[in-house]
């Protein structure tokens, strides 16, 4: 028996008249909300909406189920699923071997508190995050680290850009978003391990 689409979402979310990167930033967060396996419905009329929906689904690991046009928007069914692995064999070795990376930069700066970040900006996706370093790299701007994401704020497989001063991870954040790069959130680091967004 087949399960009807509208069965099992969890939650709609309406990003009409919004346009990129705000729509997938807004349904990366709400995603991260529901248990694997449950559905987001997203109402969305951004015309670049259809083609990064589908791409974005293919670089996080979730499943879009259903995607059609309905009086001049468009509707979407995404399912959360458990994260980016990689798709073929290369894809996969790559992935492994930045999870390696960063965890390496995360121990070491474990052994040096002195050094270790107060601010983590999150994105979208690992992808919208290597796009974000390359871009800012490029521009000499390299004061930021890459880190896995915590568990506590995703708990699969991420990176985030870690910064010690407030001003300056204010400053990237920002930069990124009005460059159009799709970043979440600026958490802060605090000794709980809740990682409340800081409100900018």
């Amino acid at each position: 028996m087949q399960v009807k689409e509208k069965e099992n979402v969890e939650t709609t979310v309406d990003t009409r008249g919004l346009f990129c990167p705000l729509p997938l930033t807004i349904v990366s967060k709400k995603l991260k909300e529901i248990p694997e396996g449950k559905r987001l419905k997203v109402l969305a009329d951004d015309k670049a909406f259809k083609k990064d929906v589908k791409f974005w689904c293919q670089e996080t690991g979730n499943k879009l189920i259903d995607f059609k046009e309905i009086d001049g928007h468009y509707e979407a069914i995404i399912e959360r699923g458990k994260g980016f692995h990689g798709e073929g064999l290369w894809e996969k070795i790559k992935f492994i071997s930045l999870g390696i990376k960063l965890h390496i930069i995360q121990h070491i700066l474990d052994l040096l508190p002195s050094k270790k970040p107060k601010y983590l900006i999150t994105f979208v996706s690992i992808a919208e995050g290597l796009r974000a370093d390359k871009w800012l790299k490029e521009r000499g701007i390299d004061d930021y680290v890459l880190l896995p994401v915590p568990d506590e704020i995703y708990p699969h497989c991420g990176l985030v850009f870690g910064l010690r001063s407030k001003e300056k991870a204010v400053e990237i954040f920002n930069t990124l978003k009005e460059n159009k790069f799709a970043v979440e959130d600026i958490h802060i680091v605090d000794k709980e391990k809740k990682y409340p967004v800081l409100q900018i």
